[in-house]
C-alpha cells in the first residue's frame, strides 16, 4: 500500500527526492506560468475580472457552475435566523464539542496575545512598539467535499481575540456550505457577516467587495489551487496569509514508536484526499509494523479507496539508521504537521526547525490539534513552513513603531541624521533637521 524507501539506497533516495519535489512549490512554475498552472492562472484571472466587473452576478454564476445550479443572489447572505435555527437542530453532543473547541482555542490565543514591550529609552528619546488589530478580515474555508466547522473556529477565534472589528466569512454554497453544524458554529461565535460564496469568486468578492459581500483588508484560510492562485494574484491589494493547501504529516520515530498510533495518524491525514503522509524512522521493525497496521486499519474505514490512493501515490515510509539524517529530511519537508515518537523527544524537537505545528509524544495526535487543543489548525503546507507560520492572533495584528523625541534627543542624533541624508543626496531630509536646530 505505502512504499518503504531507504535513504541508503540510491534509487530509493531518488524516489524520496521526487516526492519532496512534488510537495515543494517551485518558484519557476510561478515565474514562467508553466504547464497546467498556466491554465489555472488564466481561469482564475477571468473569474477575478468578472467579479470585479459584475459583483454579485458573477458570484452567483460561479456558484451555479461549481456548487449549486439553483443558487440565487438572495441566498448569498446567511441570515441570523438561519444560523439560530441551524443551532437548534444540531445534536447536543456536537454543540458541546463546538463550544469546547471555541473555549480552548480562545484560551490559547488569549495567552499568546502579544503585549507591547517596554520602550527603549535614550536621553530625550523614547522608542516603542504598539499592536493594533485589523479593521476587517475575510475568513475563507472550503466546503466542497465535507463540512468544516473546525476550520471556521480556527480562523474566527484568533481574529476575535485580536480585536478585528469586522469579520466576514465565506464558504461555498454546496450542501456542506449549508451544513447545520457550520451555521451553528457561526451562531455560537456571534458572527454576523456570513456569506455563501466559493472558490476564486469568493476571494475576489472579499477583495473587491460586491453589493452584498463587503471588501476586507486581509483574506485568510485554506482552499484548493484556484483559491490559492486567486489570493496570490491579489497580493499587494489586500493582506494575505500563507499557502494553506492539501494536508500533510511527517512522523519522526525510532523503535519506541507505537505502530498502531502512527498508522492511525498517517491514515487521518490521507483521509483528506489528497493528503501526504511520511513516516521517517530509524527502525526497520517499526517500518514493517506500521506498514502492516496501515493495511489493517485502512480496510475498516469508509473512505478506504481514497486513503489507499493517497498512501500509495503521495506518501512513504523512509528508513535510515541515523536519526540526525531523518531530522534533516524532516526539516526539508517543513511539513504542516510533525509528530515525534522517540526515546528522546526533546532532543529531536530541539533539532526540528521547520514545521507548521509539532505534536510531541504518542498521545499527541494531530486530530487533537485539528479540533480542541488550542493552536489553529490552519497551517502552512507544501514546505512553506520554512518561512511562514500558522494562523494565530498575530495574523490579525499590525505592528507599528512609535518614536518620541524631545529637542535634546533630536540634537543628540542631528549630526548623524544630516550626514547620512547628505550622503544619500536627500537635502530635504537634512533640512528637516537643520530647521529644528535653529528653533526653541
Amino acid at each position: 500500500m505505502i512504499p518503504t524507501l531507504k535513504l541508503s539506497n540510491g534509487v530509493e533516495r531518488e524516489r524520496v527526492e521526487t516526492l519532496l519535489g512534488r510537495l515543494r512549490l517551485d518558484p519557476r512554475d510561478v515565474a514562467l506560468n508553466r504547464g497546467e498552472r498556466a491554465k489555472a492562472v488564466a481561469i482564475v484571472s477571468a473569474i477575478l475580472a468578472d467579479v470585479a466587473e459584475r459583483g454579485d452576478a458573477a458570484v452567483v454564476e460561479s456558484s451555479r457552475k461549481f456548487d449549486d445550479p439553483d443558487f440565487t443572489a438572495e441566498q448569498i447572505r446567511v441570515t441570523a435566523d438561519e444560523m439560530r435555527e441551524a443551532a437548534g437542530r444540531v445534536p447536543v453532543d456536537q454543540m458541546a464539542a463546538v463550544r469546547r473547541s471555541i473555549r480552548q482555542v480562545k484560551e490559547y490565543q488569549v495567552r499568546i496575545l502579544p503585549q507591547p514591550p517596554a520602550p527603549v529609552s535614550r536621553d530625550g528619546v523614547e522608542l516603542g512598539l504598539r499592536f493594533t488589530p485589523l479593521e476587517s478580515a475575510g475568513l475563507y474555508f472550503p466546503g466542497g467535499k465535507a463540512s468544516y466547522p473546525s476550520s471556521l473556529i480556527m480562523l474566527a477565534v484568533p481574529a476575535q481575540v485580536a480585536g478585528v472589528k469586522r469579520i466576514v466569512v465565506c464558504t461555498p454554497p454546496s450542501k456542506y456550505g449549508r451544513s447545520d453544524l457550520v451555521l451553528a458554529a457561526c451562531h455560537e461565535l456571534g458572527l454576523t457577516d456570513v456569506y455563501r460564496a466559493g472558490g476564486a469568486a469568493a476571494i475576489a468578492a472579499l477583495a473587491f467587495g460586491t453589493a452584498t459581500i463587503p471588501a476586507v483588508d486581509k483574506i485568510v484560510g485554506p482552499g484548493n489551487t484556484y483559491v490559492q492562485l486567486a489570493k496570490r494574484a491579489l497580493a499587494g491589494c489586500v493582506g494575505l496569509d500563507g499557502f494553506l493547501g492539501p494536508s500533510e504529516i511527517v512522523i519522526l520515530a525510532d523503535e519506541s514508536g507505537n505502530a498502531a498510533f502512527i498508522a492511525a495518524d498517517l491514515i487521518a491525514q490521507a483521509e483528506h484526499d489528497p493528503g501526504s503522509c511520511f513516516l521517517l524512522t530509524s527502525s526497520d521493525g517499526l517500518a514493517a509494523a506500521v506498514s502492516a497496521e496501515l493495511v489493517k486499519q485502512a480496510a475498516q474505514l469508509e473512505r478506504s479507496p481514497a486513503i489507499e490512493k493517497s498512501l500509495a501515490d503521495d506518501s512513504a515510509i523512509v528508513v535510515d539508521p541515523s536519526m540526525d539524517a531523518l531530522i534533516a529530511l524532516a526539516n526539508r519537508f517543513a511539513a504542516e504537521h510533525v509528530n515525534i515518537q522517540t526515546k528522546d523527544d526533546k532532543a529531536v524537537l530541539d533539532k526540528l526547525v521547520h514545521a507548521g505545528a509539532v505534536f510531541v509524544g504518542p498521545y499527541s495526535p494531530v486530530a487533537a490539534g485539528d479540533y480542541v487543543a488550542g493552536p489553529s489548525h490552519c497551517l502552512p503546507t507544501n514546505t512553506t513552513a520554512r518561512f511562514s507560520s500558522g494562523i494565530s492572533v498575530y495574523e490579525f495584528l499590525k505592528r507599528t513603531g512609535v518614536a518620541r523625541y524631545t529637542r535634546e534627543g533630536l540634537m543628540n542624533d542631528a549630526a548623524g541624521i544630516i550626514a547620512l541624508a547628505e550622503a544619500e543626496h536627500l537635502g530635504g531630509h537634512a533640512a528637516s533637521i537643520r530647521v529644528r536646530q535653529g528653533g526653541k
